[in-house]
């Protein structure tokens, strides 16, 4: 197995080549967030190439190590593979993942993955700007026309 991490702008890019067993997950998934909560990354891009496909997700433990990452809301994790078996293992992977409450998705794309990433509806300090405003009248209260006062053409 061979398990290349690199740090990119903004997120944690691994590439995970011939991943077999269970233990080699293991291993892997120990790397990835040994490397993560030592950048502070909370975005990580998994791309898996030529590796076997995971079904038993209980059994490899993949889901104690992506819970491993921190608070659910503050971090993502995208999935990618080179073939369609891998691609329908992440996607079975996704959904229970996402039952527990953990924040992963599997993509067709490293594109779309990396689309994911930017895109301002997830950013998590996003939702920290609402708090200024819960307190606050948002609109002015002016006085209603009544239908009288409405012409129409």
């Amino acid at each position: 197995m061979l398990c290349e991490i690199t740090l990119e702008a903004g997120y944690l890019r691994v590439e995970l080549f011939n991943r077999h067993t269970a233990e080699d997950t293991r291993q892997a998934l120990a790397a990835i967030t040994g490397e993560a909560r030592k950048h502070r990354c909370s975005q990580v891009l998994i791309s898996v190439h030529a590796s076997s496909p995971i079904f038993k997700v209980e059994q490899s433990g993949i889901l104690d190590c992506f819970r491993g990452f921190g608070e659910p809301s503050t971090y993502r994790i995208a999935l990618t593979a080179n073939s369609e078996e891998l691609r329908l293992s992440h996607q079975y992977l996704e959904s229970i993942a996402r039952r527990a409450g953990i924040n992963v998705r599997s993509f067709s794309s490293e594109q779309a993955a990396l689309h994911w990433f930017t895109d301002r509806r997830w950013l998590p300090d996003r939702r920290q700007g609402r708090e200024s405003w819960e307190n606050t009248e948002r609109r002015e209260h002016r006085r209603r026309r009544s239908r009288e006062g409405v012409r129409l053409a």
